[in-house]
């Protein structure tokens, strides 16, 4: 990937500080201190003649059109936005209420959303009526669903929220019918529904999501009905809070991984973009622990191989944010858009749902150059300790990453101590990730059991029978074949970061249920030349048979010391000292996938696992170190 090298202005660092106070969508301009608690803010100000209100308001709309032709950015955001409406509205057959292979979720929800809010935006700026005409027959059609799908309230918050979008971008053109049953099915289908629903307490995605949704919807119609809205509103901020403490703190390392960062990030930044925009303040959001630095964490899961670090339940293909646009106008990072500068350039976010967001946001910032990142390494801790580093951001470049946490978190896998290395335009340490949701509960249903045992957490789980969930088809270390311990937890106990080597240390003891007196594991990238993996071990009661694993799509090859990996004209070589090691390879077939074989093997195909096994005798002290070299 080409990537365009720019430097800051003076112009727009100077702006940005100017932005550091908030993302304001513009729906209220005050001259006074933003209210800190829901208490102190001012309702009144969401009347029938204030709309939009959602993250553009009308001044804001006309300024766009005065700064296209001034701003690259944001020429090229408008300019995805517009073929959004084409492709994704004016091209496409009606909504239509459907649900997916288990018949769990409705397909397409941010399709739909995507679909309103494009069109929206595209009548907003053109004053084209087809566009109109499109987004109301849209929101017709969504609002005349039987059902928003409450069981499954992610499906409920996403077409809340382009509803709302809709409703309130074009307030003053839409018929009084279709305000009335706008107004009238989000009582009904979302607030109505809400009550009672455990996303409120889950401290995840879940409760960004949704809370995203339900009050972007009741700012949007706060004035047909304040009371029900203010509760809904209130509920959503407070409940908020454990989200808030549980996905950042204290260093803003996101616990469900990189693209559940993408997925649950985003509606935190539209749902505090949403509340600054028509009440403006945040009321707390930003200043939350870890917040400021969670975007860093999401920057550095992209390797230089440009696939990301995809532990837990996360895909390994890069995606693009509009969320980072958030962060890079809040805390004046403009280095964050790093990342971004491909889909800026090249249609990247055309059919991304959150792609108002970013409009919205660098509307206002005036950001346009973009530098590169100030440093090399990152690392958190939290729920899901991470390290993340690199020798450069060239994709030539070498890249580590390693992680902790435990088994039973959302979207866990048993991949405590797992790591993905990049180098010399390559992946060479890979995760496998995740098969999509709805075809492995599909696959538990055929199977008599149920879609929920994709979902249970527990040490006996089926979940970690899957070949894509289990240790030992990960980066680590298994030791006599046995599942880890779900419930224990890898801390991250040191870093390093010196011109010689960059380095995380993991304690991985807890895994094993006693069948080891400790395990620790350090990786670094030595010298800015090579990946060195060192796992000092100590036996316990009884000898061990200890399994190191490494998940490749280098083709192997076996020598008398090590396995020497191929990709392209490259090739590396895998070495272990420290104890008397058998080279090996394991099976990727259909057959030794055993639960779900055949819904897995696309998703290992042209891999190997590779690595060695060792015998650890009783008490004793091993210090394996086990090498990758260019040669």
């Amino acid at each position: 990937m080409k990537l365009l090298k720019h430097s800051v202005s003076v112009l727009t660092v100077l702006v940005a500080l100017l932005l550091a106070a908030g993302c304001n969508g513009g729906g209220v301009t005050s001259t006074t201190t933003p209210a800190k608690t829901l208490d102190e803010a001012d309702f009144s100000v969401l009347t029938a003649a204030n709309h939009p209100r959602l993250f553009l308001d009308a001044k804001t709309f006309k300024d766009i059109r005065k700064s296209l032709k001034k701003n690259h950015i944001l020429s090229n955001l408008h300019e995805q936005m517009m073929e959004q409406a084409e492709k994704y509205g004016l091209a496409e057959a009606p909504v239509l209420l459907e649900k997916d292979e288990s018949n769990k979720r409705i397909q397409n929800v941010t399709k739909i959303a995507t679909r309103i809010t494009a069109a929206a935006y595209a009548y907003r700026m053109t004053g084209d009526r087809k566009y109109l005409e499109h987004a109301e027959k849209d929101i017709n059609d969504v609002c005349d669903f039987p059902t928003w799908n409450p069981a499954h309230f992610l499906d409920t918050g996403g077409l809340s929220l382009g509803v709302a979008i809709g409703y309130d971008w074009l307030y003053d053109v839409l018929s009084p019918e279709t305000k009335k049953k706008v107004e009238e099915t989000l009582v009904k289908y979302a607030f109505e529904t809400a009550d009672g629903r455990d996303f409120y307490t889950k401290a995840s995605n879940w409760n960004q999501v949704c809370n995203a949704g339900l009050i972007s919807a009741a700012l949007a119609i706060w004035e047909t009905n304040p009371e029900i809205c203010k509760t809904i509103v209130t509920k959503g901020v407070e409940s908020n809070k454990a989200a808030l403490e549980a996905c950042y703190s204290p260093d803003g390392a996101f616990p469900e991984g990189s693209s559940y960062w993408a997925y649950g990030t985003e509606h935190q930044c539209i749902m505090t973009a949403a509340l600054e925009s028509a009440l403006g303040s945040d009321f707390g959001i930003c200043s939350s622990d870890g917040f400021d630095r969670t975007a860093d964490y999401q920057m550095h899961s992209i390797g230089n191989s440009l696939k990301r670090f995809n532990y837990s339940d996360c895909v390994e293909k890069k995606g693009f944010s509009p969320g980072m646009f958030f962060f890079a106008t809040r805390f004046n990072k403009p280095y964050l858009l790093f990342y971004e500068r491909e889909a800026i350039e090249n249609n990247g976010y055309v059919g991304n749902h959150s792609l108002f967001l970013g409009i919205s946001c660098i509307a206002k910032s005036n950001i346009s150059e973009i530098p590169d990142p100030p440093e090399n390494m990152y690392s958190g801790k939290g729920h899901t300790p991470v390290a993340l580093m690199r020798t450069g951001w060239d994709e030539k470049d070498l890249y580590l990453g390693i992680k902790g946490g435990k088994g039973a978190g959302r979207h866990g896998h048993l991949d405590s101590g797992s790591f993905v290395f990049d180098a010399y335009g390559y992946r060479w340490a890979s995760d496998y990730g995740i098969a999509p949701y709805a075809r492995m509960e599909a696959f538990f249903i055929k199977n008599g059991t149920g879609e929920s045992d994709l979902w249970e957490l527990t040490q006996d789980s089926k979940r970690w029978d899957l070949f894509l969930y289990n240790n030992k088809q990960h980066n680590t270390i298994t030791v006599n074949d046995k599942d880890f311990d779900v419930d224990s937890f890898t801390p991250l106990t040191a870093v390093e970061d010196t011109p010689s080597k960059m380095s995380a240390t993991f304690d991985m003891t807890s895994c094993y249920f006693g069948n080891v007196q400790s395990a620790v594991r350090t990786a670094a990238i030595v010298d800015k030349a090579y990946l060195e993996i060192k796992d000092d071990l100590k036996g316990g009661s009884k000898p061990a048979r200890v399994r190191w694993t490494l998940v490749t799509r280098g083709e192997p090859e076996f020598t008398d010391d090590g396995i020497i990996l191929s990709q392209g004209d490259v090739k590396m070589k895998l070495h272990a000292e420290g104890a008397a090691v058998t080279y090996k390879s394991w099976p990727t077939d259909v057959d030794s996938m055993g639960l779900a074989g055949e819904e897995f093997v696309q998703f290992v195909k042209g891999s190997f696992i590779v690595g060695y096994e060792m015998t650890l005798q009783k008490n004793a002290e091993v210090n394996l170190v086990t090498t990758l070299k260019k040669i």
